[in-house]
C-alpha cells in the first residue's frame, strides 16, 4: 500500500507516482528559414516589403497512445516524437506623393500564415475512414469536422419526400444536414471538414489579415484613416450566442427570427398549416453544433479609426498671442462591414459571447501652442 493517511475513515495518499522517468528526453529544436526584400523607389513613390518564412519544430513532446499493461502501474513516459510547421508571407506596400498643395499617403498589409503536423504520434487505427478521419500527419491546423447543410425544410412535402430519415417531430423550418455519403442515413459516416479556423471554445486566429492606412493634407487641413480586416475564420453560433434561455436566462432577441406559423394559434404539425420564414428553426435554437448551418464566415472590414484636423495658420495664431492650435474631430470603431449577423466578428469566445458589444467612441478637440 502506497504511504498515506486516514481522514476520517478515508485513506489519502501521501504519494503518487509522476510515471516513468525519461532520461533520454531533449528540447525541441526550432529550424526557421525567412528570405524578403525592402524596396523604396522614386523618392517615396513606391515602397515595397515582402518576408516569407517558415518554422520547423521537431522532436515536440507527446505521449505514446498505447497504454501499458495496468500491472506495470505508472504510465508511459513523454517523449519527442512530434513535429510541425508553420509558414506564411508578409507584404506590405506604400505610396506617397503630392499634386500642388494636396499631400497623401498610402500603406497597406497584408499577411498570411498556416500551421500544419508534420507528423503527430497515434496508435494504428482500425481501416482507413477513422485513419482519414483522425490522422494528423501532414494536415494543416484548425480543420473543423461537422456534417454538411442543405439548408432548411421549407413545406410539409419536402419533409415527406425527405430521402434520408427524418424524426416525426420535424417541422417546417428545421435544418437538413447532408447525406454526404449517399446511403440515406446521417451518422458519422457523413462527417467531412466543412471549414477552417472556427472560433469556439478553443482559440483560433484568421489565417488571412489585411490593413489599409488612407492620410492626407491640403492647407491646414488633414485626414488619416486606418482600415483592418480578416479572412480564413468563423465562428460557431452555438458557441458564440449559446442556446435560448440557457442558465435560465432570457432568450436572445434575435431568435425571434425563427420560422413560425403564421397564424398563432396554428398547429406547427398540421400539413395545410402556413409557415412565415426566418432565420432560425421555429424553437428559436441554433442548428446542429457540427453542421455547416452553424458555421459562419467571420470575415470582416472595418474603419478602426480616422480623424480630420484643421491647423490655423500661424498668422492667425500670432494675432491672438499662440504659437498655433489644431481643431480635430476623430472616431474608433466607427464602420465594420461583414456578412456575419447578430455578433461582432472579433468578438471572443470566452463565457460564449456573452461580453459588452464592441464600443464606438467620438472625440472632438483642440490642441493648443503657447
Amino acid at each position: 500500500m502506497p504511504p498515506g493517511s486516514v481522514f476520517d475513515g478515508t485513506f489519502v495518499n501521501g504519494a503518487q507516482s509522476r510515471g516513468i522517468a525519461n532520461p533520454y528526453i531533449f528540447w525541441y529544436v526550432a529550424k526557421t528559414y525567412n528570405a524578403g526584400i525592402d524596396l523604396q523607389a522614386w523618392n517615396g513613390l513606391l515602397g515595397l516589403t515582402v518576408d516569407a518564412f517558415r518554422r520547423d519544430r521537431s522532436g515536440l513532446l507527446d505521449t505514446r497512445a498505447d497504454n501499458l499493461p495496468g500491472v506495470v502501474g505508472a504510465g508511459l513516459p513523454q517523449e519527442n516524437l512530434n513535429s510541425d510547421r508553420a509558414q506564411g508571407f508578409d507584404i506590405e506596400i506604400n505610396h506617397r506623393y503630392h499634386i500642388g498643395s494636396f499631400n497623401y499617403f498610402v500603406k497597406g498589409t497584408f499577411g498570411y500564415t498556416r500551421t500544419q503536423w508534420i507528423s503527430k504520434v497515434h496508435s494504428a487505427y482500425g481501416n482507413s475512414q477513422l485513419n482519414w478521419h483522425n490522422n494528423n500527419d501532414n494536415r494543416y491546423n484548425n480543420i473543423f469536422w461537422g456534417y454538411g447543410a442543405n439548408g432548411q425544410f421549407q413545406n410539409y412535402q419536402q419533409i415527406l419526400n425527405s430521402p434520408q430519415f427524418v424524426s416525426r417531430n420535424t417541422v417546417v423550418g428545421d435544418y437538413i444536414l447532408q447525406d454526404w455519403n449517399g446511403d440515406g442515413v446521417i451518422n458519422d459516416q457523413d462527417v467531412h471538414p466543412i471549414a477552417q479556423n472556427v472560433s469556439n471554445n478553443n482559440y483560433s486566429v484568421p489565417s488571412t489579415t489585411f490593413g489599409l492606412t488612407l492620410g492626407g493634407s491640403y492647407k491646414g487641413f488633414d485626414i488619416n484613416t486606418v482600415w483592418q480586416g480578416a479572412t480564413g475564420i468563423n465562428v460557431s453560433y452555438i458557441e458564440q450566442l449559446n442556446i435560448p434561455l440557457w442558465g435560465g436566462g432570457s432568450a436572445l432577441g434575435m431568435f425571434m427570427d425563427r420560422y413560425h406559423p403564421t397564424d398563432p394559434k396554428a398547429d406547427p404539425y398540421d400539413p395545410n398549416t402556413v409557415w412565415t420564414p426566418g432565420t432560425f428553426a421555429l424553437t428559436g435554437t441554433t442548428a446542429n453544433t457540427n453542421s455547416l448551418s452553424n458555421i459562419h464566415s467571420a470575415a470582416y472590414v472595418r474603419l478602426k479609426s480616422a480623424e480630420i484636423g484643421y491647423s490655423i495658420p500661424a498668422a492667425a495664431a500670432k494675432k491672438v498671442g499662440i504659437k498655433g492650435a489644431r481643431i480635430f474631430v476623430n472616431g474608433y470603431n466607427i464602420l465594420t462591414i461583414t456578412g456575419l449577423k447578430y455578433l461582432d466578428p472579433e468578438h471572443p469566445s470566452a463565457n460564449y459571447g456573452y461580453l459588452y458589444p464592441l464600443d464606438k467612441i467620438y472625440s472632438i478637440g483642440v490642441n493648443v501652442k503657447l
